[in-house]
């Protein structure tokens, strides 16, 4: 609570300024050209390397690492949660020794508006991804009903991926680079066909994707 209220508080400082508090005190590591809008990120280690930035009204829980490589963009009215595995008294996950609960977003990445991210078992973005639209969720937990516990698992999307809006991503699902998710898809296991247009729910293959110019280009956005 009191790192939600300093935050807050931080609202009231020009950029430069919160930037020097984000460093200086919750030891954020932020490139000069990288930028956090009127967003809370309590994550316990942030990287924003050159150009990234987090538009408004973002929310972001104590996870362990938020991670934006260079020019990577996370817009506004996202939210990001999931429970650190730096607090040993927790309960959930413990037969996951190695689990990191982690958002790492690649190089040229774009992720726009109201999307979920559940990152108990890890969310690793490629380069040059883009999330579209809105309200897509990605779920890396859920309950295994066999063995009555809480399960988690990571979701990998590769480079050069597009992902409609609200698509459903659950734990082990896995996007092979230059793949095109179509809109309200269901992505329910690791796919390993590049250069495809999936969809459908579950998700399925569709057809080869040639000489799209989204696979070639070198800067994130699309003008």
């Amino acid at each position: 609570m009191i790192k939600i209220v300093t935050q807050l508080l931080l609202f009231l400082l020009p950029w430069k300024l919160r930037r020097f508090f984000f460093s200086k005190f919750f030891h954020f590591e932020i490139a000069k050209t990288a930028h956090i809008g009127y967003s809370i990120i309590l994550a316990h280690k942030v990287i924003l390397k050159e150009y990234a930035r987090i538009g408004h009204l973002t929310f972001c829980k104590q996870i362990d690492l938020l991670e934006m490589d260079d020019y990577s963009n996370l817009g506004t009215r996202n939210y990001i949660t999931g429970f650190s595995t730096k607090n040993p008294d927790f309960p959930h996950f413990r037969h996951l020794p190695n689990r990191k609960c982690v958002l790492k977003i690649g190089k040229h990445t774009g992720i726009t508006s109201r999307h979920y991210f559940d990152c108990n078992g890890g969310i690793y973005i490629g380069d040059n991804c883009q999330i579209a639209g809105f309200e897509t969720a990605f779920l890396t937990h859920s309950i295994d009903l066999k063995n009555n516990r809480q399960d988690a698992e990571s979701i990998i999307v590769g480079n050069y991926s597009f992902i409609g809006t609200r698509c459903t991503l659950i734990k082990g699902a896995t996007i092979p680079s230059y793949s095109v998710i179509s809109a309200c898809s269901l992505v329910n296991k690791k796919h390993t066909i590049s250069n495809a247009l999936y969809g459908g729910v579950p998700c399925r293959f569709i057809k080869s994707l040639e000489n799209y110019k989204f696979f070639e280009r070198r800067e994130g956005k699309v003008y």
